[in-house]
């Protein structure tokens, strides 16, 4: 079994700190195989993160956070950039042509740009049942039932913004160790969401320090 943390923003995110090669070495450390680094709308630090993690030990798979007309989408496996502002529809047909998997983040948060929020009738790959950045397990609950219903692969993921939280979250794999077999036992569902919530002063820390950076660029 292969332990994947599959959404991991970093620096290029413009809302997160690690850089692509902390987000490496946490991973290593907290036991990872494997990590996707999904940044908002770019690739910029997922490809970094493959050529920083050759001898490191760590399969990194290529992804990104997607910013859909609807929601959010999170690409893993694709090759090339995909535009922003794109349907849902649209979005998915570039990841599939890519032969990636279309995986629906924090699906029902209305805040954090849930897809499931305004769009549910539509072909997913993977949905995200275990998202550590929950202060309480109800949208996890009503993912994992939503998923359950419609037999969709269930994913745990950290969508850590800083290093202490990557990794609290993870999925469990039935797959080989490259990027390719990952993506594909996804798309087969052989996938077990483990892991936990990142803790809550952590969260908070989290915010307090993003408040006091937007108010230092207001200054400047």
């Amino acid at each position: 079994m292969i332990r994947i943390d599959p959404h991991i923003h970093s620096v290029y995110s413009g809302d997160a700190r690690g850089t692509p090669r902390e987000i490496l070495r946490r991973a290593s450390a907290v036991g990872l195989d494997a990590v996707a680094v999904a940044d908002h709308n770019t690739m910029k630090g997922s490809i970094i993160a493959l050529k920083e993690s050759r001898g490191m030990g760590i399969t990194v798979v290529p992804a990104m956070e997607l910013s859909t007309s609807a929601g959010h989408i999170v690409a893993l496996g694709i090759q090339e950039e995909i535009s922003r502002g794109l349907t849902p529809v649209e979005t998915l047909d570039e990841i599939h042509d890519q032969d990636g998997v279309a995986i629906i983040p924090h699906p029902f948060v209305r805040y954090r740009q849930g897809l499931f929020v305004n769009e549910r009738n539509i072909r997913v790959d993977a949905i995200e049942t275990l998202n550590s950045r929950y202060i309480v397990g109800y949208s996890n609950w009503r993912a994992r039932k939503f998923a359950r219903k419609r037999g969709i692969p269930e994913i745990g993921a950290s969508d850590a913004h800083f290093l202490e939280a990557v990794g609290s979250s993870f999925t469990l794999v039935d797959s080989e160790g490259e990027a390719d077999d990952i993506v594909r036992a996804i798309l087969k569902g052989k996938t077990e969401p483990a892991g936990s919530r990142t803790p809550l002063p952590l969260i908070v820390r989290e915010v307090i320090n993003k408040k006091l950076l937007g108010r230092m660029r207001d200054y400047v």
